[in-house]
């Protein structure tokens, strides 16, 4: 979704990161991803969820710690399973429509990807790097769950992205801004000293 936001309006984005979601024409989506797209068989699948299959399922095949699957599927209430449902349905052709636009990605990013992911091979990763021109492809020694697998590697990788370009700003602040209200509509763009401001004083 960020990239997705990054190659519609990078006058938003300062600089981003992600990884494991394939963003390609050529992705086939896991049988499971195939079955929730389905109204029928989806719905279905979702009815019959058990809570200790899900928990099984997503430790023995995506190598998600224990506690965390435990915790996902407590919060698998009938709203989060629409939500699910809708999101997978919403993609049906995602990567054929998005794909084009993200070599207008102009921000700088940085894509890490779990190198053991059966389901969404390195190689998409590879691809997507390339193709937006990333700052470092990183490659971990986990499955699909990065975030949860890898924690302080992740952390690391993302402090050393951030910390490249922490002196970038947003080019859509205003020019001659004085102050927190003259920031761009992102927020996010704060520069300390703020370099217009100081150009300006």
């Amino acid at each position: 979704m960020t990239a997705r936001v990054a190659s519609l309006r990078p006058d938003l984005v300062r600089t981003w990161a992600g990884g494991n979601g394939p963003i390609s024409a050529e992705y086939v989506r896991h049988p499971l991803a195939e079955a929730w797209q389905d109204p029928v068989a989806g719905d279905r699948s979702m009815s019959e969820l058990e809570p200790e299959t899900l928990v099984h399922d997503g430790v023995t095949g995506v190598d998600v710690p224990v506690g965390a699957a435990r915790e996902m599927v407590g919060r698998m209430d009938n709203p989060m399973k629409d939500s699910i449902l809708r999101l997978y349905r919403s993609a049906r052709t995602m990567g054929a429509a998005w794909e084009p636009a993200l070599s207008r990605v102009s921000t700088p990013c940085l894509v890490f990807w779990g190198a053991l992911d059966p389901a969404r091979g390195i190689e998409f990763g590879e691809r997507l790097g390339a193709t937006l021109r990333a700052d470092e492809i990183v490659g971990l020694g986990c499955n699909h769950w990065t975030v949860l697998q890898r924690p302080a590697e992740v952390a690391t990788v993302l402090e050393v992205h951030g910390g490249r370009h922490a002196g970038r700003w947003c080019p859509g602040r205003r020019a001659g801004g004085r102050g927190e209200r003259d920031r761009c509509p992102c927020r996010m763009c704060v520069v300390t000293p703020c370099p217009t401001r100081v150009a300006t004083a």
